[in-house]
């Protein structure tokens, strides 16, 4: 074998090394990208989860205590009002990650999110606030509002719905708290995505929704 021949034949060993080098370094940015992603959509499943099941325990104790003392306070009806957004809110994007993970589409998945939203809208009508502009801290928070005939109607309606996911939250997520959820190691920031829990309580949400036949104006009508 000439010297030329035995140069041709390095190079093109150099070259197959650089491609495998190239095609693994491709490789491992791609798996990279993959887990990062997967990272993300996993710490949002757990804090969308969390926030919405610990808040439908907080709407339970504010309406429990708003019905039995026929009144609420101006700080506990904002209050009210931003934990029915922040449901809203949560489930709208659980849906949508739902849908584009497992690649499939819920019947009405994201009319869900409207039942919350509909809370909040009718909360914001009491407080005389343009939607979605509550305000905890309110400087007349202590201030009371007593509620009529009409609005204790409401409230009941709002009540039976949330003692339903209320119902769906404690069967379907451990280690709940007002807080959100603890001591759950199968259901963490790091694994929530490969968890069906999350999975189960939209579609058994979808369930309750389906056989109430919730339409738009439930309660704001």
């Amino acid at each position: 074998m000439t010297i030329k021949h035995k140069n041709l034949w390095i190079l093109i060993f150099i070259g197959l090394i650089a491609l495998l080098l190239v095609s693994s370094i491709s490789n491992l940015l791609l798996y990279l990208k993959s887990a990062n992603i997967n990272n993300y959509l996993s710490r949002r499943v757990f804090e969308d989860t969390s926030g919405f099941a610990s808040s439908v325990l907080k709407t339970d104790q504010i309406l429990n205590d708003s019905l039995h003392n026929k009144q609420i306070t101006v700080g506990n009806a904002n209050i009210l009002g931003n934990e029915f957004l922040n449901q809203s809110n949560d489930i709208f994007d659980l849906v949508d990650i739902y849908i584009h993970n497992a690649m499939e589409e819920i019947p009405m998945g994201n009319i869900i999110s409207y039942i919350p939203e509909e809370f909040s809208l009718y909360i914001s009508r009491i407080l005389n606030r343009p939607p979605q502009s509550f305000d905890i801290y309110a400087y007349n928070k202590g201030d009371i509002i007593k509620l009529n005939k009409e609005q204790l109607a409401k409230f009941t309606k709002m009540k039976d719905i949330n003692d339903e996911l209320l119902k769906i939250v404690k069967k379907d997520v451990n280690g709940l708290t007002t807080y959100g959820i603890e001591n759950n190691a199968d259901f963490t920031p790091s694994n929530a995505i490969n968890n069906p829990l999350w999975k189960r309580l939209i579609n058994d949400i979808v369930d309750y929704k389906n056989k109430i036949h919730w339409s738009p104006g439930f309660i704001l009508n």
